[in-house]
Parts: C-alpha cells; structure tokens; sequence
C-alpha cells in the first residue's frame, strides 16, 4: 500500500512539473495569442453572415427552416479552433516530450517506469489540458452570441466540442510518436504536420475523386465532420480512441533507449495486431444517434424505426460518377442516411464510360438499381421521398416519405463589431499579461530549475 502511494506521489510530481514546462514554454502561449484573433475572426464573420441570412427570412417559412446556429455560427467559429489543432498544438506537444531528448533527461523517466506508458499517459494529459486551454476564446464567443440573444442547442454544440476533443488526442499522440521515431525537435514537427496535412488532403481528394473515396475514412480530418453537424458515432468515436492509443503505446516504445530494433519492431507488431483486433470489433458498434435539432444527418424518426427492422443485404448501385451532383446529393440526402440505420447495406458508383465529362452518353447513366435480398427496382430519381418509396416496396416496412420538418429554424440579428476589441485587444493582452506573470513566478521560485523558453 505505502508503495503504491509513492508511485502515486510520483506521477502526481511528474504532471505538476510538466504543467510547470508547460507554463514556461513560448509555444503554449504563443497558440493561445494567434488563436484569440483567429477565433475573433471567424465568429465575428459568421455572425455577419447569420444576421445576413436572417434578414432575408422574413414571411419565407424554407428559408427560415435552414437558418442553424450549429451551421451558421459554432462551426465557423470552431474553423479556428480546428486549425489550432492540427497546426499549433503539434508544436506544444512535441516540446512537451522532446525537451526529454533534447536535454538528455529521458533516463529519469525511464527511472520512474522502465516501460514509459505511464509517463507518456502524464505527458499526454498536460498538453490535454492546453487544448482546454484553447477553447477559452471559442466558449467566450458563445456567450457573447448567447447574451446577445443568440440560440444555441446545447446536445449539438456538446457533440461536436467531443469531436475536437478526440480530434485533439490523436493529433497530440501522432505528435507523440513523431518525436519518439525523430532525433529533434525540428523533425518531428515535420513529421507530425505531414499526418495531419495527408489527413486533410485524403479527405479533399475522397470528395472530388472517385479512387480515393474508399480511403476517406482513414482520414481524421473527415470523421471528425460528423460531429461537427451534431451527429455522434460510436464507431468513429471507438476509431479515434484507438487510433490515440495506438500512438502513445508506439511513442512509448519507441522512445526507449538501449532496445534493439527488432525488439521494437516486435512490440509494434504486437500492438498492431491487437489494435487492429479492436478496431474490427469497433466497426461493428453499430451505434448512432443525430444530436442536430434539425437533424439533418438522418430520417425522421418514424422511418429510422421502421428501417432498422431490415435484416437482409441491401445493394443499391448508382450509375453516376461519385464527383456528379446528382450523386452527391444522392449521398448527402439518403445514402448518407440509411448508412447509419441499416446494417447490412452496400452502394456502389459506376461511372459511366460513354461520352460527355460525366458519360451523360451512357444509355445507363443516371439508372439507380435496388436491390434488397434479390427483389430490384430500378429509378432515377435521386431524391429521398421516392428512396423510401421504392424501400417501403421492397421490403414491406411502412415508410411514410419524409415528414414536413419542424425544425423552426432560430433568425437572429446581431451587432458584434463592439466585440472586435475582446478578441483583438483585450483578450491577447491578458494572454501577454498571464505570460510574463507565469515566466516571472517560475523565474523566481526556480531560480533557472526550468527551461523557461521554446
């Protein structure tokens, strides 16, 4: 017992001297004082915007119903944020742990635990904790849109704040194993920039190209796009967590000195197989569940009832090219859809090979075949109504055709050009002020004991 307390205390003195580090480092503040602006930026754009579009509302019941502050104004506004992840905080975390191999004080932590988990686990919850951090600015322009009059669904906003929260560990356990595989600094953030920017264009190129589309799901960038519209998947939320375990155990070993190569690569081996387990078995939580009040990622709820009594295979070949809009829309309206309530379900794109940029040409083009346990009908309509009519035909289920919404929809006007100056001015300037009282006090009570710079 009183040894478990020791290692306790020990941990307890590690994460108290990294939020120290932390505290001391450029990098940590210097994220804090370009994001204020950023975040500034974005909200005060997008509450133009907003104020725009409601304006032309009036007496137009359509349009009224698509004004969404979670579309309108948190996701603009969280933009800064997620470009904060993905270029600045990499640069947190990578001193966070490579000041360990820069000043070759490594071997104390390897004293504390041989194996490194529990030590890269700390490291990981402080640079956590500097991601917090980050979302000061973005929480205190929700408030302003909220004070102001502004309406905000809490259940949507919560969903799509956990996806930048899981978005944020992968991207500090990558930056993690950048600097365990790198010898400085310099080159893991080389490292750990180029997966996050092949995690965008992987999603970039699966929207617009056809061969990449199978592999948009590897990107980060594009799982995280479902919460960001309010919806919650278990299975993404399963990946992203395994996908940041998979990453700091890597960090953990790789980062050990005195270990043979192959010894590593075993381990690796390992902990892929096993992951790789894990992930399958992820795949198969077949679990959503729509947190957009207007929800907008699936059927109403009537039909997502009746659709999830369907046992059998259900194939749906498209005769379109995945760029054309048809097909998009197709997707965005339906397919998208019924991916999450129908389990054993396939769609597949042809495109078409006659003549014209998207092979209008072909006798087959724009043909859209069902197929539901070798019953088929065939259609070219793209729209969702005359989808869940040629369903209900097939299967048997009581499909309804999609429900007028009742989404009200929530106009909204207001000023915020007076709010310039807390993003711009007061904000950064008590970031400068909340840096120089931290580099002081450690100064002061450290006398040099902490590498204040970086």
């Amino acid at each position: 017992m009183i040894m478990k307390t020791t290692q306790s205390n020990k941990y307890l003195a590690l994460f108290t001297k990294e939020i120290r580090e932390l505290f001391a480092s450029r990098s940590f503040w210097v994220m804090l004082l370009f994001l204020s602006p950023l975040v500034g930026f974005s909200f005060i754009e997008a509450a133009h915007i907003y104020s725009a579009a409601s304006a032309t509302t009036l007496g137009d019941e359509i349009l009224l119903n698509s004004l969404s502050p979670l579309e309108g104004l948190v996701m603009p506004t969280c933009s800064a944020l997620y470009l904060s992840e993905t270029f600045f905080l990499p640069f947190v975390a990578i001193r966070i742990l490579g000041v360990e191999k820069q000043f070759g004080s490594l071997k104390f932590l390897l004293q504390l635990s041989p194996q490194m988990y529990l030590p890269i686990a700390v490291k990981a919850l402080v640079v956590l904790f500097a991601f917090g951090a980050t979302l000061i600015p973005v929480i205190s322009a929700l408030i302003i849109w909220s004070q102001q009059g502004g309406y905000l669904y809490m259940p949507e906003v919560a969903t799509l704040f956990l996806g930048h929260l899981l978005y944020a560990i992968a991207i500090i356990a990558i930056s993690f194993f950048a600097v365990a595989i790198t010898d400085s600094p310099q080159t893991a953030a080389i490292v750990a920039l180029a997966f996050t920017i092949t995690s965008w264009v992987i999603e970039f190129a699966g929207q617009n190209q056809a061969n990449f589309k199978a592999l948009s799901w590897l990107s980060l960038s594009a799982n995280l796009r479902a919460f960001e519209n309010g919806m919650f998947s278990l299975p993404t939320t399963l990946g992203f967590i395994l996908v940041s375990i998979f990453f700091l155990i890597l960090s953990a070993i790789w980062i050990r000195s005195g270990q043979s190569l192959l010894a590593k690569l075993r381990e690796t081996s390992i902990c892929a197989l096993i992951i790789s387990l894990l992930a399958f078995c992820a795949s198969n939580a077949f679990y959503f569940r729509d947190f957009s009040e207007n929800r907008i990622n699936s059927f109403n709820p009537k039909n997502e009832a009746q659709l999830l009594k369907l046992n059998k295979p259900l194939k749906i070949i498209v005769h379109l090219s995945p760029e054309h809009s048809a097909a998009v829309d197709f997707e965005r309206n339906f397919v998208g859809k019924l991916r999450r309530v129908v389990k054993n379900f396939q769609v597949v794109y042809i495109t078409p090979d006659d003549s014209g940029k998207f092979g209008e040409g072909d006798p087959l083009f724009g043909e859209i075949d069902y197929d539901y346990d070798g019953a088929r009908m065939m259609t070219h309509d793209v729209g969702p109504i005359k989808g869940l009519e040629i369903l209900h035909l097939l299967t048997g289920v009581s499909l309804e055709g999609e429900l007028k919404s009742v989404y009200p929809g929530h106009p909204h006007h207001i000023d915020v050009e007076n709010y310039k100056i807390w993003f711009y001015a007061i904000l950064p300037l008590l970031i400068v002020l909340s840096w120089v009282l931290a580099q002081n006090f450690l100064k002061k009570r450290y006398k040099g004991g902490l590498n204040v710079g970086n």
